[in-house]
């Protein structure tokens, strides 16, 4: 038996939503507000949520959500599939008991199943390693460029250069088209 779970966006139910916003809140305490009651998203909502979940709750959380990206490379602009992955998290608590490595194995199971070409994602400096140690591969210095969450200037776009890995699912690593990201939307 599997230790994580997958669930469709749509069947967590209100005390689900509470229980994965209250890891968001303790594993991200730099974004005060972001997660309050049972609002467990960031940017876009996932498609699917991968967790983990012991005694006190939930124990570790990805998002996952498919979507097309364009990479804009010198010579050509592609629109790429991924599997966005965002949101992770393992509750300050369990920190460095492993479960990171079996939120990982969830994250790399859920991405098979949707048969993505690819998974991707960006992270800070302090989490690479971790990323690196469980497949995902560092994309060259790439920009990126998102919609936030901004009611008062919808026309805003972030031009981000954080960490972007990519994980191969259903294509080899040497099939990413190379170039920089243009959501056209938000990030998860």
């Amino acid at each position: 038996m599997t230790p994580w779970t997958v669930a469709r966006e749509g069947t967590v139910d209100p005390a689900g939503h509470a229980d994965i916003a209250a890891t968001l809140r303790a594993a991200f305490p730099t974004y005060p507000g972001a997660f309050e009651g049972r609002r467990s998203w960031a940017g876009a909502r996932p498609e699917l949520r991968v967790t983990i979940r012991d005694d006190a709750g939930v124990a570790a959380h990805a998002g996952v959500l498919r979507r097309f990206i364009q990479v804009v490379g010198p010579d050509r602009t592609v629109e790429q599939l991924v599997a966005v992955v965002g949101l992770v998290a393992v509750r300050p608590d369990r920190q460095g008991s492993g479960i990171g490595r079996q939120i990982g194995a969830g994250i790399a199971a859920a991405l098979d199943e949707l048969a993505v070409p690819f998974g991707l994602l960006g992270c800070n400096e302090p989490v690479r390693g971790y990323y690196r140690s469980i497949g995902w591969q560092p994309l060259p210095p790439t920009r990126s460029f998102y919609c936030p969450l901004d009611v008062e200037d919808p026309a805003r776009v972030v031009d981000s250069s954080d960490g972007w890995f990519v994980l191969p699912v259903t294509e080899p690593f040497d099939r990413w088209p190379g170039g920089d990201l243009h959501w056209n939307g938000a990030q998860v």
